[in-house]
């Protein structure tokens, strides 16, 4: 069974005191930015663990294992409308952490690998008006890639798709964990906020029910079984 350890940012920004703020309803906030037609911005972190591995031998003797994976952000907008994104802009980071050269030397026999290395950088996705732009790492030009749907951009990296209602709710149910901040000013809007933070633990097969990102895609099924 494949395990995912999902986080959630959610921050909550009253328009008067917050004296007897009740906590934020983020599916009810989220369907009302869908009806509306709103922009949003977007922001992600997370990392890949690889099964690189290999033992080392220290100056003092002793023996440690060293491994590699992949370390990824990113920031973007996305323009909503009653059926979901229908635009979207996103720059991604992607570096490789841990011993590198693990990597380097599995590239050599595995495209897999070899094609990690060669993402590595800033890559920059525009989807608009059905069709997908890109500027791969190093690049100096962009190029349209293929037709795609004004979400796609915002998906790079990422199979979690919170601007769906339903995800939204499956991930949230899911939380076993909670963490609020004071309640803060935001250096943007000027707007006092608190930042609740949510964790918890959701299978591949649960996300696979709710969300259209994974069930659209025919490489994220064959990867894991579904």
């Amino acid at each position: 069974m494949h395990l995912l350890i999902v986080a959630l940012t959610l921050a909550s920004a009253p328009a008067i005191a917050p004296v007897h703020t009740a906590e934020p309803d983020p599916v009810a906030g989220l369907r009302f930015l869908l009806a509306r037609g709103a922009g949003a911005t977007t922001e992600f972190y997370g990392n890949t663990s690889t099964d690189l591995e290999r033992q080392v031998q220290l100056s003092n003797g002793r023996t440690t294992i060293i491994t590699t994976g992949m370390e990824v952000k990113g920031t973007g907008k996305v323009k909503l409308g009653r059926a979901g994104v229908i635009a979207s802009e996103h720059t991604r980071r992607m570096s490789i952490g841990g011993e590198k050269q693990l990597m380097v030397e599995a590239a050599a026999t595995d495209p897999y690998f070899a094609g990690v290395l060669r993402a590595a950088g800033r890559l920059r996705l525009i989807s608009v008006g059905g069709w997908q732009y890109q500027l791969a790492p190093g690049a100096a030009s962009w190029v349209r890639i293929g037709r795609a749907s004004g979400a796609a951009a915002a998906y790079g990296d990422q199979f979690i798709n919170v601007l769906e209602p339903a995800t939204l709710r499956t991930l949230l149910a899911a939380a076993s964990s909670k963490d609020v901040t004071p309640w803060l000013k935001d250096n943007t809007s000027g707007r006092r906020q608190r930042i609740y933070t949510l964790s918890g633990t959701i299978t591949l097969k649960q996300l696979y029910r709710v969300s259209r990102v994974p069930r659209n895609s025919a490489a994220w099924r064959l990867e894991y079984g579904l």
